[in-house]
């Protein structure tokens, strides 16, 4: 398997079982610095316990004081920051370190401080890995956007339990509950508690983590319950779980889920099978059994992906997931040759299950 399958890699046991090395901070000394707008920003100076310093420029010289938390991760090349150039010149641009860090720190930074330690517990010690695919901020917002439905947008959309019942449509947003209505003229209520919504599929349904029947039990009434009802063990530790497993996410909306576990990987190191959540594969690149690129994943649906290729003239192509052979970190790699793509999977439209079926066999 290609070494850069660490890029894609948050996790330290993870990386370790895969054969990784994960990179400390003392290591990225002279290395290379982009922006988010993939601008230059010199090389890594030094490093101390709240900037990256950067140095640019040989005889006319540009130092950058980026307070450390501005750092996106290490790509195994350049070290990425989460700010334009413009941004960096404008605000850190500077000869000497500030002396009073309160005052030159802009606002918003402790919670920029606090959400990188929740996503990257392990910040301190070790830089973050880090794959670009080689797009502006803009690009990235929009694409993390796109992970997440916001809560406004989740009205009127359609319930499901875990076991596969549908509930009810959506008809309001508490701030700490959903109001799921079933029925046309004898209406059924349920006041589901947020934390027990497992994600949103392609099929824009949102999912429950319960079942039908603990839905029933326990949630079906007339009208809203108080939020100190939530103040249960069971629900604090739901609660921990999910904001542990999607850093600020719930505050905003509802994350995207896909029904199947993940792309399977085989660890060089011990052959061990690992899964690699859909979520964490959405924009990365696809490439052919010729190692042709093809395009980026769209969009991760029950049966197949979706791929993008092109900006002025898009082509989608919708592969089958049993197409997929391989995944070095960077790339899905599926079983068909370049030439074959646009021919088989090429179309304006998503297929039927039974279309499905065919384009996995033939």
């Amino acid at each position: 398997m290609c070494k850069s399958i660490y890029l894609l890699l948050r996790n330290r046991q993870l990386a370790n079982k895969m054969g990784i090395n994960v990179i400390s901070w003392d290591t990225v000394i002279d290395k290379k610095v982009k922006s988010s707008d993939d601008q230059d920003l010199g090389k890594v100076h030094t490093i101390t316990n709240d900037f990256v310093q950067t140095k640019e420029g040989l005889v006319s010289k540009n130092y950058y004081f980026i307070p450390k938390y501005y750092v996106q991760g290490y790509d195994g090349e350049h070290i990425w920051v989460s700010l334009t150039k413009d941004d960096v010149k404008n605000k850190f641009e500077r000869d000497n370190a500030p002396a009073d860090l309160k005052a030159f720190l802009p606002e918003g930074y402790d919670e920029k401080r606090a959400a990188t330690i929740k996503e990257h517990p392990e910040f301190e010690k070790q830089v973050p890995s880090f794959s670009p695919i080689g797009q502006s901020s803009g690009d990235i917002a929009a694409q993390k956007e796109k992970l997440t439905m916001p809560w406004e947008n989740v009205i009127g959309k359609k319930f499901k339990s875990i076991d596969e019942h549908d509930i009810g449509e959506i008809k309001s947003i508490f701030s700490a509950f959903i109001e799921v209505e079933d029925g046309v003229i004898r209406k059924d209520r349920y006041y589901i508690p947020k934390y027990y919504i497992e994600g949103y599929d392609n099929e824009n349904h949102v999912i429950s983590s319960l079942t039908k029947e603990n839905i029933k039990e326990k949630y079906k009434r007339d009208g809203p319950p108080l939020e100190s009802e939530l103040d249960t063990q069971e629900y604090l530790e739901r609660r921990q779980a999910q904001d542990d497993k999607h850093p600020q996410v719930f505050v905003n909306g509802i994350p995207f889920m896909a029904k199947e576990p993940g792309v399977l990987v085989e660890s060089q190191r011990t052959g061990e099978t690992l899964t690699i959540p859909w979520e964490e594969v959405i924009f990365k690149r696809v490439k052919t059994s010729d190692d042709v690129d093809i395009g980026d994943i769209e969009t991760v649906a029950n049966e197949y992906i979706v791929v993008r290729e092109g900006v002025g003239k898009i082509r989608r192509y919708y592969i089958p997931k049993s197409q997929i052979n391989n995944y070095d970190g960077s790339a899905l790699y599926v079983a068909v040759p370049g030439g074959l793509v646009s021919a088989k999977f090429e179309r304006e439209s998503p297929p039927t299950p039974e279309e499905v079926k065919s384009l996995s066999s033939g």
